[in-house]
């Protein structure tokens, strides 16, 4: 399980945290640190106490003070553990409530087996197992999910899930304090009740309100110690004023009830694991598979909540990594599954004492609190203890519910407000998936209305890379028309594909100029759903119906592969095979448009003399720039320039084709232009400044000819005959200006779609 080579996993091989708490110890934190610790850690026993009541109820109610030790044994070394090494200083990591309802119910439930003889003792070490096996394996899930990094899906939750789920932490906090203060349930059908011990909750709340209101508006790192301070010393002045005794406080609800003294934490002895029947564990998987799945999906959204309460990025991993270390070791002292808890993990940074001594002083409060006794604790008035909680709880509605309101879009804030609905009336980890679910909805329909053509275009306005004759050319931009390029972007699915469908079916249903190709290009499509691939069949049909064909180009394997599933490539409305790339398929709609038209647009030679009789007027002319031409043949495959190439050259070719790629950054090389009988090529490179020979690679694409106009010629050229140099530089310049017009024409109408 663990890696020699990988780095100690609680940091004890470090020494940082150690200095890290002498300067604490030496610095402003040092007072609402130790305050906060205090304040979580009297939270922690009233929590750990009552985690045990909800476990061991009726003939097994004389055990709550045992399994309370057990739980504050794991609050010792969760604390410590977490607090020491988290990225996050302040944290506070304790055994959670999460396993509680469902340990009571296994532990009910093999009560009440047919023919069981279970005695009390043997059903508490039947619970004792359950607790020590649930939090071990815990452990190692948690650890093991953190060493092969399988943490990372909770990166995926949607910003207003994550907003929700503090929301409804903050909600549910401020409806336990209730319970903290008056130990009646908040329930909006029993409010009646509540307003009967309105004496009991009422300063609670005033105290709540006042803390909140002074921490937001003053910084000063002593006001919260003085608030708690203040409200505990003013309610026991009140007590001896009126002449109250603490007996009569306590029985009044004012105060907690003791916890008894002396130690309340045994070691676990061998008997306790002999006593067990295992052979029920069978009957209990079900209850264990609960417990470890809710504790998994609880911590990573504890560790992503975090990230947000504290405003930082944290390495989950290693978090998750020390969650479970934490948990093996709390284990065998028969605590409850532990992490990082969210309310109290911020009332330290609240405080403005957010440093690692909250969490040590958390663990030495319970270290006290089982070795020593917890009667101390009945000095807390309950209201201070209760309005505590109540003030983290409004914090976090303040935060997430009041401040989201003004900085998210109302889906995002109706999002939250559906999740404290579902965790208020079923249940809190329903309300954080049906958060997750109306995000995705939200997304869907966000989504479905991004248009997934990319680009859509007439091919009078975008032509492919093959140079072509003049009578061609002007062929071409008339009969274009007849083909619509569409660039395909994202991930298809059923909604954008609806909407892909009707603009391919617009486009189609046109009464004049419906174009007769139709290229989709796939180079920017991730995927496609089923209810995509059966829109593009959709499309055939359509195209069927009115005598269009599609051409695809750009298809991943994962595409074919659904094409050929749904026999989309079957029948005469698809061209096959699929290209390559878009300017591929380009180049064939247009021979096809060229040879409708009457034109031929395979290469055809064209003799040298042909070709500069378009540059010069006169024959003598011809004759004396011939004369400083090189005659070479070539054959498929050979490179006629690289980069890198420092002799610069100008071929004119006579016939055959010669394809000019560019190099893209992924290795591969994109055809930019496909130069046949008549073309120049290398013109850009040739006469630019510096010797730095070609810029692109040149390979032949058949055999042909070509003639070379050798840098050493040229300058020889230049030197002889001036005029002959002037001439042919005026014609390179047309020749370069009507490419660059065209490539402009194209960039324009590009332009002109992506505003």
């Amino acid at each position: 399980m663990f890696d020699d080579n990988a780095e100690w996993e609680l940091g004890l091989m470090q020494t940082g945290w150690k200095q890290e708490l002498k300067e604490n110890l030496r610095g402003p934190v040092v007072v609402p640190s130790i305050t906060a610790g205090l304040v979580a850690g009297v939270l922690t026993v009233t929590f750990m106490f009552s985690y045990s009541a909800v476990i061991f109820t009726g003939e097994l109610s004389g055990y709550v003070p045992r399994a309370t030790g057990q739980l504050l044994f794991g609050g010792v070394v969760i604390a410590l553990v977490i607090g020491l090494f988290s990225e996050l200083r302040g944290v506070v990591a304790l055994p959670q409530d999460n396993p509680t309802a469902i340990i009571a119910v296994m532990i009910a439930t093999l009560s009440q087996l047919p023919g069981s003889t279970l005695s009390p003792e043997m059903l508490f070490a039947q619970a004792v197992v359950i607790m020590v096996a649930s939090t071990a394996l815990s452990g190692v899930i948690f650890y093991l999910v953190g060493r092969w990094r399988l943490a990372a899906f909770v990166q995926l939750i949607p910003y207003p899930v994550i907003a929700g789920f503090l929301a409804a932490t903050g909600w549910l906090l401020f409806k336990g304090s209730f319970s903290v203060m008056a130990d009646q349930k908040f329930d909006f059908s029993q409010l009646g009740a509540l307003g009967e011990v309105t004496h009991l909750w009422l300063p609670g709340a005033a105290f709540a309100i006042i803390t909140l209101f002074v921490s937001l508006k003053y910084s000063n790192v002593f006001i919260m110690p003085g608030l708690i301070l203040g409200a505990v010393a003013l309610f026991h002045v009140i007590l001896i004023l009126s002449g109250v005794a603490s007996q009569e406080a306590i029985d009044g609800g004012w105060l907690l009830q003791p916890f008894g003294e002396g130690a309340l934490w045994q070691p676990l002895p061998l008997s306790t694991f002999l006593a067990a029947d295992w052979t029920l564990f069978v009957t209990e998987f079900t209850g264990l598979a609960t417990i470890l799945s809710i504790a998994l999906i609880s911590v990573l959204l504890n560790l992503t909540a975090l990230e947000s309460a504290f405003n930082r990025d944290i390495d989950v991993h290693r978090e998750m990594r020390l969650a479970g270390l934490a948990n093996m070791l709390a284990a065998p002292g028969g605590s409850l599954v532990g992490y990082h808890y969210v309310s109290l993990s911020t009332l330290g940074r609240r405080m403005r004492g957010d440093s690692r001594l909250v969490g040590v002083v958390v663990a030495v409060f319970c270290l006290l609190t089982m070795t020593v006794g917890a009667g101390a604790l009945s000095v807390f008035p309950k209201f201070v203890l209760g309005g505590l909680v109540m003030f983290i709880g409004l914090g976090f509605l303040f935060d997430w519910v009041v401040k989201s309101w003004s900085s998210l879009r109302r889906g995002d804030v109706a999002i939250i407000f559906v999740i404290l609905f579902v965790v208020e009336f079923i249940g809190f980890l329903e309300g954080v998936a049906t958060g997750v679910a109306a995000a995705v909805v939200l997304f869907v329909i966000s989504y479905s209305k991004i248009n997934v053509v990319r680009l859509a275009i007439e091919g009078s306005n975008f032509s492919s890379a093959v140079d072509r004759p003049e009578d061609q050319r002007n062929a071409l931009t008339t009969e274009g028309k007849k083909i619509l390029y569409l660039k395909l972007h994202g991930f298809i699915f059923f909604a954008s594909s609806i909407r892909l469908y009707e603009e391919v079916a617009g486009a189609l249903s046109k009464q004049e100029a419906a174009p007769e190709f139709v290229i989709l290009d796939f180079q920017q499509v991730s995927g496609l759903d089923t209810s995509a691939v059966h829109g593009l069949v959709k499309i055939k049909k359509k195209a069927l119906e009115v005598g269009t064909q599609l051409a695809l180009a750009h298809v991943s394997e994962e595409i074919d592969r659904r094409l050929h599933e749904e026999k989309f490539l079957d029948g005469d409305a698809v061209i096959e095979p699929i290209f390559k790339d878009a300017d591929s398929a380009l180049e064939w709609c247009e021979d096809f448009l060229l040879r409708t038209a009457g034109f031929d647009p395979s290469p055809k030679a064209l003799p040298i003399d042909d070709q500069l009789n378009k540059v010069f007027k006169r024959e003598i002319d011809v004759q004396k720039f011939r004369s400083y031409l090189e005659t070479i043949e070539f054959s498929y495959g050979d490179v006629v320039s690289e980069p890198g190439n420092e002799q610069r050259m100008l071929y004119f070719i006579e016939q055959g084709t010669i394809s000019i790629y560019l190099a893209e950054l992924d290795g591969k090389n994109r055809r930019i232009r496909s130069a046949g009988s008549g073309s120049m090529v290398g013109v850009a490179s040739f006469f630019r400044q510096g010797n730095i020979g070609p810029l692109v690679l040149g390979i032949a694409d058949t055999e042909g000819t070509a003639h070379v106009m050798t840098e050493s010629a040229f300058e020889r050229m230049k030197s002889e005959d001036p005029e002959l140099v002037l001439s042919f530089q005026t014609f390179a310049l047309e020749y370069v200006s009507e490419r660059l017009a065209s490539n402009l024409r194209t960039l324009s109408s590009i332009l002109r779609l992506e505003e």
